[in-house]
């Protein structure tokens, strides 16, 4: 008897066995696309939504919060609030320049860089932000460096105020555009710091 259910057991593990690998044949890895492949395919993403955890440091306070960021072709729509569902900011961009939303006014103007540093006191090279956000450096960059799989992982990046800032990819999404996951820029003059960890990319 002993013997019996012994071999039925083996016949089940058997096909455990058997249906767990058939299944995970079924399961295709991602193939990353070349250096030259990823940078044409990034250059050409103007649609994206993204979600992520933003830590904002300046030498005077430090906040932190959820980040929403929707961008549609050149403009781009985006809002902070803090963990706790508080709104830090609500920024908008189109053809007439920059409004953005804080403690309960609203604000206008051509830049929405110098206005955000003007409302907040912050230093954001949010001009910037489309093309970092998704691993790209603009013209006026220097000092790039790439890792062996040709992702650009750090960069010096000169924003719209004309300030130097160190742009660091520390983790990329497991996909074929490896899409930033974490990214970290700190301010060379005043020591100002970014820290965003995106939760979720939607193209």
């Amino acid at each position: 008897m002993f013997a019996v259910i012994k071999t039925g057991c083996f016949v089940v593990l058997s096909l455990i066995l058997t249906g767990c690998a058939s299944n995970s044949s079924q399961l295709k890895p991602v193939i990353p696309l070349s250096a030259q492949q990823r940078q044409v395919q990034l250059d050409q993403l103007q649609e994206f939504t993204l979600t992520g955890a933003l830590n904002v440091k300046s030498p005077a306070e430090s906040v932190s919060g959820s980040l929403n960021w929707q961008q549609q072709g050149p403009y781009f729509q985006a809002n902070m609030t803090t963990f706790v569902g508080i709104s830090v900011f609500e920024l908008e961009t189109d053809a007439r320049g920059a409004t953005v939303k804080a403690e309960g006014e609203t604000h206008k103007a051509q830049s929405a860089s110098a206005l955000l540093d003007y409302l907040s006191g912050w230093s954001l090279p949010i001009e910037e932000m489309p093309l970092w956000l998704k691993g790209v450096a603009s013209a006026e960059s220097f000092n790039h460096q790439w890792d062996a799989q040709g992702r650009l992982t750090s960069f010096t990046l000169k924003d719209s105020q004309q300030r130097d800032w160190q742009v660091s990819y520390v983790a990329f999404f497991p996909d074929a555009l490896a899409l930033p996951r974490e990214i970290r820029l700190k301010a060379q003059a005043d020591g100002s710091s970014i820290k965003l960890v995106v939760r979720k990319w939607q193209l």
